[in-house]
């Protein structure tokens, strides 16, 4: 088990009881919940900052077959690709 620490957190009464509903009826654990939600919520956030970080980092020059057909027609046809080689 990696390294834990106990902190202390102060939540709006509203959220902790409809939390405790929600986690009672599913039988699921308090910390583990609160846990796992932070954590995803610290991976969007992360997320979302590298993707403005690179935002603009390619040209039109770069990817030229983007300009033609667009980014998502370019990643289908890929997809597409992708495919017909694997049957």
């Amino acid at each position: 088990m990696p390294e834990t620490k106990m902190i202390h957190i102060r939540f709006p009464a509203t959220v902790i009881d409809k939390m405790t509903v929600y986690l009672k009826e599913r039988g699921l654990n308090r910390n583990s919940f609160i846990v796992e939600a932070v954590t995803e919520k610290l991976r969007r956030e992360m997320q979302v900052k590298a993707f403005r970080e690179t935002r603009g980092a390619l040209t039109h020059e770069d990817a030229p077959e983007w300009t033609k057909t667009g980014g998502t027609k370019w990643v289908q046809g890929l997809r597409g690709k992708d495919k017909e080689t694997s049957l």
